[in-house]
């Protein structure tokens, strides 16, 4: 039995309709620096943009970006630095504890202080809109005397784990 041409073109049109394919919504390019008591945020670094608008995706979206050595960070939505949809959003902000080589983590290396969305509304710094054109997110994380020694110990905790990682004894 053969199928007629327009058939299959038909079929593999509603195939990429429900994968998703012209579902996506239209992004515009978000960039940003991330300093930590006005110096450079480490590589690594996580920067989040929560919706605060009636999301009507299929599936729900999640930006983010992550720093360079730099504190530079260019946000992704669905495809690598194609910035966010147009609307309003929250930020958060975590530096994740990555266990050896692996890509997964385990804890934030700033203790959640910057994650939680609730605590981030009441501060202006953490919001951003994005609108039909380029945005800019410039946020400088202030650390209390106690965060800065969680984070150094947890950042020396951390290197001393990689480079363990790594030490075989050599004998």
């Amino acid at each position: 039995m053969r199928c007629p041409l327009a058939l299959i073109v038909a079929g593999f049109a509603v195939a990429l309709i429900g994968c998703g394919g012209d579902g996506t919504r239209k992004t515009y390019p978000v960039t940003g620096t991330l300093t930590i008591d006005g110096k450079p945020a480490d590589a690594g670094v996580l920067v989040y943009l929560h919706p605060q608008y009636e999301e009507q995706d299929r599936m729900p979206i999640h930006p983010k970006g992550e720093t360079d050595a730099t504190g530079a960070f260019q946000i992704t939505t669905y495809s690598t630095s194609d910035g966010a949809p147009e609307g309003a959003y929250l930020v958060t902000v975590e530096f994740p504890q990555r266990s050896g080589l692996s890509p997964h983590f385990s804890g934030d290396l700033f203790g959640g202080a910057f994650a939680n969305q609730e605590a981030n509304k009441a501060k202006p710094e953490f919001t951003l809109t994005v609108g039909k054109g380029p945005a800019t997110l410039t946020l400088d994380l202030k650390l209390s005397a106690d965060q800065r020694e969680a984070f150094q110990a947890a950042k020396r905790a951390s290197a001393t784990k990689q480079a363990g990682m790594f030490n075989t004894g050599g004998q």
